[in-house]
């Protein structure tokens, strides 16, 4: 049997071959696809977070019907994962709650480092409230400052210096990893950003903790999840009227195939310029 898995939250227009960290540790029976949002949102305040939790609502309702066995939520901020468990019977996983789940495995308490400036914060806070991770956690470690990431097009920039392998850039995570390390008292660390995912085998060679990737992290744990039979629990998650599922997609499909703030452009690989 080959578990189909959808990968949510990569931006409009990418192809298989722009997942490569993951198609890199897929493992046999499992085939990583991905999936796009019909509306196009970036969720850089809380207000876009709530259109982006909508349209990922709706890709994982027409992913089930489409005989998908799992949807895994390929950012941090885990947008929608809690409606979609409610709307759907898939296995449903966010990066960002994996990869803090896996941190209470490798150490007792972590820091999330991330390239986003602090006016994103409210991303984690968020992930650690509802995931009852506020105690484990001593810090968010912000790489750039607010100043530096100005729009979607500033968030490109930061994104593509790491897809080109910016030493500078490089350098300066790990200067905010031995930052959390020594005055927060950090054991662990969980890179706050799948799009972080190109350079996180290297950073982690660079310091003394161990460094958990969310990208790679949260995929295996679809993976794992699906090889176990487990699926998330109804009683946590009740299920949605039927009758109440389809007034997602035809509130989208109503609208059309809105970019609203354009594509995603701080995922693992963003989209290249239209051709």
């Amino acid at each position: 049997m080959t578990y189909r898995i959808g990968v949510l939250g990569t931006g409009g227009g990418a192809t298989d071959n722009n997942i490569s960290p993951i198609l890199e540790i897929a493992g046999e029976g499992f085939k990583p696809e991905l999936i796009e949002t019909r509306l196009r949102t970036f969720p850089i305040t809380p207000y876009d977070r709530g259109l982006t939790a909508i349209a990922n609502l709706d890709c994982a309702i027409e992913a089930e019907r489409a005989g998908f066995d799992a949807v895994f939520i390929n950012t941090v901020g885990d947008y929608g994962i809690d409606e979609m468990r409610s709307a759907t019977s898939m296995v449903v996983v966010g990066a960002g709650e994996a990869t803090m789940a896996m941190c209470c495995n490798v150490g007792r308490k972590f820091s999330i480092v991330t390239i986003w400036p602090p006016k994103m914060n409210f991303i984690y806070h968020e992930r650690l409230r509802n995931c009852a991770m506020e105690d484990r956690c001593v810090s968010i470690r912000n790489v750039l400052n607010n100043d530096e990431v100005k729009g979607v097009e500033g968030a490109g920039a930061a994104t593509n210096d790491l897809k080109n392998g910016d030493t500078s850039l490089q350098d300066r995570i790990v200067q905010t990893i031995e930052s959390a390390v020594s005055e927060d008292g950090a054991d662990t660390i969980m890179l706050g950003c799948t799009c972080m995912a190109p350079v996180g085998p290297q950073i982690a060679k660079c310091v003394s903790v161990p460094v958990l990737e969310s990208l790679r992290t949260g995929y295996k744990t679809t993976e794992a999840m699906l090889s176990l039979g487990i699926r998330h629990s109804h009683q946590a998650f009740p299920k949605a009227d039927p009758a109440n599922v389809d007034a997602v997609g035809a509130l989208i499909a109503g609208q059309g195939n809105l970019a609203l703030g354009g594509d995603c452009a701080v995922c693992v690989i963003a989209q290249e310029a239209a051709e």
